[in-house]
């Protein structure tokens, strides 16, 4: 539901149930706030620049999109479990959920059977085809590859909602979360039986070196910038706002414990976003942000630690805690970088507003 009001007199009210991931949509509604903001477009002219951008095609074709989908799945692959046995399993996963996901776009009727569709799918492929890969650890190694359904976002901004207190748009995400959950961990369970069985267990596969963390960095920033379809010109500014909020998550992993370390992450990224969208060929600041988000959002560990119970070993207490420490850790270290942001920026001289000024 959309509203807006200019001045005192001006409303307009739009409902859409269509949701997109492009970020090049996302860059153009955040201009558009930005004018609303400032009273420099009327409520109709606002909700028909809004209705254009939703409806905007994706700048990539099919194809280089579920490529880009399974880069995407062997970067967040080499963050969560960078092992050299497991990178052909992360290509493949991704390439077929990358499939399934764009089969589905002109079908929205399958996208609430989606997330169950895919786990069944590369739970079957891990446990019967991928079982060197997926003696890893089965959920680890399929994780990458839902990066695309996994609730990660929905958990966070969910709680950040909430901490804000807007109670009834913050209690609909993080149920909203929990569903994706629980249809993940039962296509989890399809698969498993489909499958016939768990993995075996066996040695653990050779882990790459501390490069592989930066190596990540740019296969990640690659496979969105093509799979979310980022503005032109993007690229190397998504690539600074994921390294940002990945290295400094590490960083602070030094110190704090993994579920924890998020904080720091959110913390530095949203400043930097926020600070880099006022240069003139950056785009706005939703841009880098949400990309940052896809790399912090702590979906895969929600999906692990619910998902032991289908996999065979019930989630503990501890994973659950610290599944939520890693959710309200993030969405914390957001309100609170963006309060510091707003804060300095209140007392600079440069332009005032939010992100990038069309």
């Amino acid at each position: 539901m959309l509203l807006i009001q200019i001045g005192e007199n001006g409303y307009q009210i739009e409902g859409s149930t269509h949701s997109s991931l492009q970020l090049d949509a996302a860059g153009r509604i955040d201009d558009i706030a930005s004018l609303a903001a400032a009273g420099a477009i009327s409520p109709s002219d606002a909700i028909d620049a809004v209705r254009a951008a939703r409806n905007l095609s994706p700048r990539f074709g099919p194809v280089p999109t579920i490529l880009g989908y399974a880069l995407t799945t062997i970067g967040f692959g080499m963050v969560i479990n960078p092992t050299w046995a497991a990178l052909p399993a992360y290509l493949l996963l991704g390439l077929v959920v990358g499939t399934v996901v764009q089969i589905s776009r002109p079908f929205p009727s399958l996208m609430p059977v989606l997330p169950t569709i895919a786990a069944a799918i590369v739970t079957v492929m891990a446990v019967s085809f991928l079982d060197a890969a997926a003696n890893d650890g089965l959920l680890r190694v399929i994780s990458p590859a839902l990066v695309a359904t996994l609730p990660g976002m929905s958990l966070t901004i969910g709680a950040m909602e909430l901490a804000s207190s807007q109670i009834i748009s913050g209690a609909s995400r993080l149920v909203y979360g929990m569903s994706q959950l629980a249809l993940l961990v039962f296509g989890v369970a399809i698969g498993l039986h489909l499958a016939g069985g768990q993995v075996a267990a066996q040695t653990p596969s050779t882990l790459m070196g501390p490069w592989s963390l930066y190596l990540a960095i740019v296969v990640v920033s690659l496979g969105l910038y093509v799979y979310l379809s980022a503005p032109r010109g993007s690229l190397w500014w998504l690539m600074a706002a994921i390294g940002v909020a990945l290295l400094s998550q590490a960083a602070a992993g030094v110190f704090m414990s993994a579920s924890h370390s998020g904080f720091v992450g959110a913390i530095v990224a949203v400043p930097f976003s926020m600070l880099a969208a006022r240069i003139r060929t950056s785009p706005p600041a939703i841009v880098m942000m949400l990309a940052a988000f896809w790399s912090l959002v702590p979906g895969a560990l929600s999906f692990e630690a619910v998902g032991e119970a289908a996999a065979g070993g019930g989630p503990g207490a501890t994973s659950l805690a610290n599944t939520g420490a890693a959710i309200l850790s993030i969405a914390l270290g957001t309100l609170v970088g963006w309060t510091i942001f707003h804060t300095i920026d209140a007392r600079m001289p440069w332009s005032k507003g939010l992100g990038h000024q069309p």
